[in-house]
């Protein structure tokens, strides 16, 4: 760890300003989740359009940010999306309704549309391509560390204090963030106007180079197609675990095993799949989707399956999680130009974030005709044709070509 950052200046200061950041966004859910529930006994429907809110900026609006960003100073928009996101999280707790309040969640998304894709383009800037893989392990075991932390000390404060305080928290995280990112040594870059015509040209061309870019267009497709098959189920594990035969406490200890094991994967991995990353994707999909088909498969059969096995089951799928994305971006990265690092960046937000909002509703759909199982099975059979498509990317005759020295010896 401590050679990566001495050989990469400015990448710790990157990190150290992703940790408030991510907290924040987590902090914010389960404050307006609980607000929603506990607070206002919002229908439903409220909790449907919570999920667009949160998703539909990234799809609509993240290729218009994406192409801004790559024509401002990455610096800057590090700073006023997290000051931004601050703000309108404060905002929260003017709501007078649960739909003045997905109303304002919705524009916080809009936000940090602009974040995501700056902050990959920062870590583009500042890391060398032959220490990106550990560098996006690292990112990623952030990412979900404050998934486990966020929610937890979120949950501890609402039970004690109510949402308010939360939502200060949030902001004083995201306050903490824009001062941090203010230090980043990152590269001048050539600012151009921002005529309307030409932010749609500009997102063109991130489309046409992702189009002509083999490892790219592989590399999108696979994610989109991987997310989507996670999400056919993910929303579903509550309900398989009582289908099983389990309680409440097997659950937890499933979640939290799925968690370790996507921490310890980007961690302890990342360092490990600079070389060849198709086929970390190809066999990490490969692993995880034939242990989720067969705990579909057990659900489906009556078949009882012990806790700790279950739990034994969600650590290798949250390993696996992690040797599928961590490899996909860290090619994203070696493989985009540094002008057009947040367009592209920004498109494969918008493909995860179409899988988030179509997927979850399709797994809904096929619990309710074949059971609660098909879901399971359904988003494995899914993964392990991905992973045949990320493998028949390293062999067939439109194999990605990769820079040597980027990629470390991929085909």
């Amino acid at each position: 760890m401590k050679a990566l950052f001495r050989a990469n200046t400015g990448f710790a200061r990157l990190i150290a300003a992703q940790i408030p950041a991510d907290l924040a966004d987590w902090l914010a859910f389960v404050a307006v989740a609980a607000t929603l529930a506990y607070g206002w006994q919002a229908p439903p429907l409220a909790f449907a359009l919570l999920g667009l809110a949160m998703g539909l900026p990234y799809v609509v609006i993240g290729p218009f940010a994406g192409a801004l960003v790559d024509r401002w100073r990455l610096g800057p928009v590090l700073v006023w999306s997290n000051l931004g996101r601050g703000l309108g999280v404060l905002a929260y707790g003017l709501a007078p309704g649960w739909p003045a309040l997905v109303v304002l969640v919705a524009l916080v998304a809009t936000v940090d549309s602009f974040f995501t894709p700056a902050k990959q383009a920062a870590l583009q800037a500042l890391v060398r391509p032959e220490d990106r893989a550990a560098a996006n392990g690292l990112s990623q075991g952030v990412n979900q560390i404050s998934k486990i932390a966020g929610p937890a000390l979120g949950g501890g404060l609402l039970a004690l204090t109510g949402p308010v305080p939360v939502f200060v928290l949030t902001a004083v995280a995201s306050a903490l963030a824009a001062a941090l990112a203010l230090g980043l040594p990152l590269p001048a870059r050539e600012l151009r106007p921002d005529h309307s015509p030409r932010i749609f040209r500009d997102i063109a061309e991130g489309l046409a180079l992702v189009r002509r870019t083999p490892a790219l267009r592989a590399a999108l497709g696979l994610m989109a197609a991987g997310f989507f098959g996670i999400f056919l189920y993910d929303t579903l594990i509550a309900p398989l675990m009582e289908s099983l035969g389990h309680g409440p406490e097997t659950l937890g200890l499933c979640v939290a095993a799925n968690g370790l094991g996507g921490v310890t994967g980007a961690l302890l991995g990342g360092p490990l799949m600079k070389r060849r990353p198709f086929v970390w994707v190809a066999a990490s999909l490969a692993a995880g989707g034939t242990l989720v088909g067969a705990m579909g498969v057990a659900a489906l059969t009556g078949i009882g399956l012990p806790a700790p096995l279950l739990a034994a089951a969600f650590l290798t799928v949250g390993l696996a999680g992690a040797g599928s994305v961590v490899p996909i971006r860290t090619v994203i990265q070696n493989a985009t130009p540094e002008p057009a690092m947040a367009r592209v960046a920004a498109l494969s937000e918008a493909a995860s974030a179409a899988a988030l909002l179509v997927a979850p509703l399709a797994g809904a759909g096929l619990a309710t005709i074949g059971g609660i199982g098909l879901p399971f099975v359904v988003g494995a059979g899914v993964a392990l044709l991905t992973a045949v498509t990320a493998a028949l990317a390293l062999t067939g005759p439109r194999a990605p070509r990769m820079n040597a020295a980027a990629f470390q010896g991929d085909a």
